[in-house]
């Protein structure tokens, strides 16, 4: 076996890898090289250092990746995520990278904000037992539990939108509003980190699978209440809403509802049959229920495991 840092020639190597592993735990094999390359820029501070390719066959063929990310500043959420082929699995690979990210992500951690908690999470379908074990191994209990929903667009509902307020296509020039606004309806959720504009474009609106088409912002005046992002998936056929927020003056009105509903609608008409999301199971702002109304469906589940860094030792 071979190992080298990630290259931006591996991108679809990569992705191929990760749709394998997906697909085997049961989740929906959705990665393209570009856009797993765009999360690798935005997230791993240096690829030399913080990822490990793992080839066989001469070098030639990719059986396991392994990321550290590097929070933004101010952040304490460190990401390992990658995974082995399942047809190299039993082998102890995945046992020494996700032991050289822990320990890289102490490294991280020593040089960068040695003063604050830092916690290490990975996340993966419910169904891969074999990285649920290595985690269980490393003590990284599960956190947080997330359904994976999609919905089928032939018969998109029609939900209006409350009084007041207007919908919008998503325009060039509104990702300065966007921003703002992502940062005040997400601020009390579990899993978020303020980053800074220009990182937080490259992961949204400037992500190379960005779907302006499907993409909204509503409106009361010229104030965002809300906004739903959308991307596009390795098969054409099939769209992802990665954000949907509503600021909470607006909240528990029928707002989210109405903007998905259109997002569907869209999707219909430009021969996206699926739209997919992935919501937290414990979602304080009922936001389950809401995607349920319009349609959707959990079709699997995944797993964030967590723990403070000195809690992995």
């Amino acid at each position: 076996m071979f190992r080298r840092p990630y290259a931006v020639t591996d991108a679809a190597a990569l992705a191929d890898l990760m749709n394998i592993i997906e697909a085997h735990a049961g989740g929906q094999p959705a990665y393209t090289g570009a856009t797993l390359d765009g999360l690798v820029r935005a997230l791993v501070a240096d690829p030399t250092t913080d990822s490990i390719l793992v080839f066989d066959g001469g070098g030639t063929d990719l059986i396991a990746a392994a990321f550290t990310t590097t929070p933004p500043a101010g952040g304490f959420r460190v990401y390992l995520t990658g995974g082995v082929r399942p047809d190299r699995r039993g082998r102890g690979i995945g046992r020494d990278l996700l032991d050289w990210q822990v320990g890289r992500a102490r490294a991280i951690h020593a040089a960068r904000a040695p003063g604050i908690a830092w916690q290490a999470e990975a996340r993966t379908p419910q169904g891969d037992r074999d990285a649920a074990r290595l985690f269980h191994r490393l003590g990284l209990p599960p956190a947080r539990y997330w359904f994976e929903m999609a919905a089928d667009t032939a018969n998109p509902p029609r939900l209006p939108v409350p009084d007041g307020l207007r919908v919008a296509a998503y325009q060039v020039g509104d990702a300065d509003a966007v921003y703002r606004a992502h940062h005040d309806a997400f601020a009390a959720n579990w899993a978020f980190q303020q980053r800074d504009q220009a990182s937080w474009e490259r992961l949204t609106v400037g992500a190379a699978s960005f779907a302006p088409e499907l993409s909204v912002l509503a409106y009361e005046g010229d104030r965002v209440a809300g906004y739903l992002l959308a991307y596009g998936r390795s098969d054409p056929a099939r769209a992802y809403v990665g954000q949907v927020g509503v600021l909470p003056p607006w909240r528990r009105r029928g707002l989210a509802g109405a903007m998905l509903a259109r997002t569907l609608a869209t999707a219909a008409a430009t021969c996206r049959g699926t739209v997919e999301l992935s919501v937290d199971a414990a979602s304080a702002t009922g936001a389950v229920a809401v995607y349920e109304r319009v349609g959707f469906k959990v079709e699997s589940t995944a797993v964030t495991y967590a723990a403070l860094l000195d809690l992995t030792q």
